[in-house]
């Protein structure tokens, strides 16, 4: 038991530490995005032979292909930033992984908000969803993301964790006035554009950092 809770305060030490490395390299963000990095558990979301690097600013394999990551931290926040997610907010997250993501934007959106998060992987969307299942305002789906619009009428904030070639026609007609998405966007190089509805219907599309993510893995 001692073992276990001295395990438990080393990761919490190392989360907050990456949390400070990641506000003195790429911030400012806010305090509430900061907080989530300290306080959900990067570990239960990582593969076991990674464990020991679950609290490091890295993406992560969550497959034995290099088909599925884990973002790096900083990924999340950078994205979650764009969108100016916060308290109260209805977040869809378009690519679960294992779902650290989606516990991120929960812890951020608190008991008046909610997630729904989407993945295309079996497997992956299983091990989701079991993880997440403790999160009362998380909703974890098996599906094809990049066909997810039925839930954008649902969401207000919409962050996509894989790259596509252009944002998808589909994507951008489905924006709700006041909605934002944030989607990497571009193969080789890949850049986060973000995509906002206005208030009286225009689109506002804007790009930002470079970033690199796996690639959209829908066939359809």
């Amino acid at each position: 038991m001692q073992t276990g809770r001295h395990n438990s305060d080393e990761r919490a030490l190392r989360r907050a530490e990456l949390a400070r490395s990641v506000e003195a390299s790429l911030g400012p963000f806010s305090a509430e995005h900061l907080r989530a990095l300290e306080v959900v558990p990067r570990d239960r979301f990582v593969r076991t032979d990674d464990l020991e690097n679950a609290e490091v600013d890295a993406p992560l394999p969550l497959d034995d292909t290099g088909h599925a990551t884990i973002s790096a931290p900083h990924a999340y926040l950078l994205s979650y930033r764009l969108v100016d997610l916060r308290a109260g907010d209805r977040l869809l997250e378009l690519g679960s992984g294992t779902g650290y993501g989606a516990a991120l934007g929960a812890q951020i959106v608190g008991p008046t908000g909610r997630v729904i998060t989407i993945e295309i992987d079996a497997a992956l969307s299983a091990r989701a969803r079991d993880l997440l299942s403790p999160l009362a305002n998380v909703r974890a789906l098996h599906g094809d993301a990049t066909h997810a619009t039925a839930f954008f009428g649902q969401c207000n904030k919409i962050v996509v964790a894989f790259a596509v070639k252009e944002l998808p026609k589909e994507w951008l007609d489905a924006l709700l006035p006041g909605a934002i998405l944030v989607a990497p966007v571009g193969t080789t190089a890949q850049h986060l554009l973000r995509a906002a509805r206005t208030w009286d219907g225009r689109l506002d599309v804007t790009k930002h950092g470079a970033v690199r993510y796996v690639p959209n893995r829908s066939t359809a």
